[in-house]
């Protein structure tokens, strides 16, 4: 495993553990964080996108399926699995368990995340949560 799985691996503990201090300090001061809809973030946008998942579903685990390395970028590829507990906004907690594939793609420099970008099915998750039904 090279460096930059090591910081990618490091940076998922964190964000498991709700270390958002530990997460901070991973970040190169020009990161920028590219979410599933394609909206770009700063740190303190990610960290509040992160608040929000981690307060939801507390405790979600992350399954590692896979993990590349290509210089200074880190592909992940990983099950998530949480039981929804907390209101997100728009969805009162449901009390039901979410699995949802999902993919990190990261870009190490100076040993600090530069650039993140996320890919993930929320439709599938709010289906899960029965916000929205599957088409018939």
């Amino acid at each position: 495993m090279g460096r930059a799985t090591e910081i990618q691996r490091e940076y998922f503990e964190a964000i498991q553990a709700a270390d958002f201090d530990r997460i901070r300090a991973l970040y190169h001061p020009d990161y920028v964080f590219t979410d599933e809809e394609g909206a770009e973030h700063d740190a303190e946008g990610s960290i509040e996108k992160i608040s929000m998942y981690t307060s939801a579903f507390p405790g979600f685990e992350i399954d590692i399926d896979r993990q590349l390395e290509m210089g200074d970028v880190a592909v992940m590829e990983a099950t998530m699995r949480g039981v929804h507990r907390n209101d997100m906004p728009g969805v009162p907690a449901t009390g039901r368990s979410v699995e949802m594939p999902y993919c990190n793609v990261m870009e190490i420099r100076d040993d600090r995340i530069y650039r993140e970008h996320d890919y993930n099915d929320n439709l599938t998750v709010m289906r899960q949560l029965g916000v929205v039904s599957a088409p018939t």
